[in-house]
């Protein structure tokens, strides 16, 4: 009995928390998340596009191991910055699941040493 009482206690936060979380971003307090579209960084904290560029030279077997993880895997240099376009990252772009895990699992122990991106393409 004492289980199923925390059960629906449980269940009626969730639905609360949802219910303000539809609210909110009817309102425009938050903004849900688009598919595709992960937040950049901002422009100053970007290397300049030299350094990019070097990077990816300089860790050629960590974009090959990158692109093992799935066909639908890419890397390249990517310059998000209209106003300074000398601002530059890393973009990894992967389109499954596993390709993601597979990215993250990779990154965890090696880097660019430049800021990266991972997004969805």
């Amino acid at each position: 009995m004492k289980l199923t009482k925390l059960r629906a206690v449980a269940c009626a936060a969730l639905a609360v928390g949802a219910v303000i979380a539809v609210a909110a971003m009817a309102l425009g307090v938050i903004r849900p998340p688009i598919a595709g579209k992960a937040p950049s960084l901002p422009c100053e904290q970007l290397s300049d596009r030299t350094t990019v560029e070097q990077a990816l030279a300089q860790h050629a077997d960590l974009v090959n191991r990158l692109h093992g993880a799935g066909s639908g895997v890419s890397v390249s240099l990517a310059t998000p910055c209209a106003s300074e376009p000398d601002k530059a990252m890393v973009s990894i772009r992967y389109t499954t699941a596993d390709e993601q895990v597979a990215i993250d699992t990779i990154m965890r122990r090696d880097g660019f040493g430049v800021p990266a991106q991972l997004a969805k393409a």
